[in-house]
Order: structure tokens, then sequence, then C-alpha cells
């Protein structure tokens, strides 16, 4: 199953352009809790490519967005985002995929591709895994430990 120090990345592979989704998720949290004074206990991410923007709600009270496409402001403090997500986090987050009219919840791509991987490799421990969503294909592919792949659909 999954253990705690599992690291995820998840990538936005939107026609020409890749963006590192997990680093989008940092962004926003940072820029959250600068605008909003406090820690961020809640995020909510909104990607949208045909905007350019992540838009987020912190701690449900401010809602704001990010740059999708702007990488050189992907540095804070004089260091680079990391762009991974601890499995178990202190912080409540929810990462959405809006396309064409439609919402696939980030959370639930991470828990089809662990599913079928966990089927399929039921002794193998997940240690990383990585998760290329492609919006016009709605389709998301994924690496476990750095060499099993596979594919699901992004609205099931």
């Amino acid at each position: 199953m999954v253990n705690s120090d599992a690291t995820f990345r998840i990538y936005l592979q939107y026609y020409e352009k890749e963006i590192n989704l997990t680093r989008m998720m940092e962004k926003a949290y940072i820029d959250g809790s600068a605008r909003l004074g406090e820690a961020v206990t809640e995020l909510e991410v909104y990607i949208k490519p045909e905007d350019g923007k992540a838009y987020y709600v912190a701690n449900n009270k401010y809602e704001y967005y990010v740059n999708l496409w702007d990488a050189d402001k992907d540095v804070y403090n004089g260091s680079k985002l990391s762009g991974e997500i601890s499995w178990y986090s202190d912080v409540k987050r929810r990462l959405v995929f809006e396309y064409r009219g439609r919402q696939c919840d980030g959370d639930s791509i991470i828990d089809r591709a662990v599913e079928k991987f966990v089927n399929i490799y039921t002794a193998k421990k997940l240690q990383e895994v990585e998760i290329y969503v492609r919006q016009e294909c709605e389709t998301a592919y994924y690496v476990i430990n750095g060499r099993h792949t596979g594919s699901i659909a992004m609205f099931a």
C-alpha cells in the first residue's frame, strides 16, 4: 500500500507545454500564506490551462490565482520549489482539473493509478508516483517507482 514517505509529482501536459502541478500547489500555498498573513491549512487549486491560471481557495476564505506558465517566478526566498507532495500532510489539499466545462479531482487520479498499480504488483512497495495529465486526450499517464507505467481516463 502507500507508505508515508511516498513522493508524488503531477504534471500537466497541455499541447506543447508542460507544468509541474505539485510545484503549482506549493506556489499557491506560499502565495495564499503571504496574502492571508497566516498559515494555510486548507488549499483547493483549480487548474484551467485555457486561462493560463491556477485558481485557488485558501482556508475557505481567500480566493486568488497564480499563473501557470511563468516558470521564472517559481523561486521563493532564493530557493527553488520542490515540486513534490508527501502523501501525508498537515495541509488539507485538493487539486481539480477544469477542462471543457468538466471537472476532475486530482486525488481521484492518484487513487486510481495507485489502485491499478497495487492490483498488479501486490508485493511491491510504492515509493514514487509521477502522473502526466493530458487534458486534451482526457487521459492521465503514470510512472510508478521509475519503471511501472500505465494510463487511466481522467473522467471515470
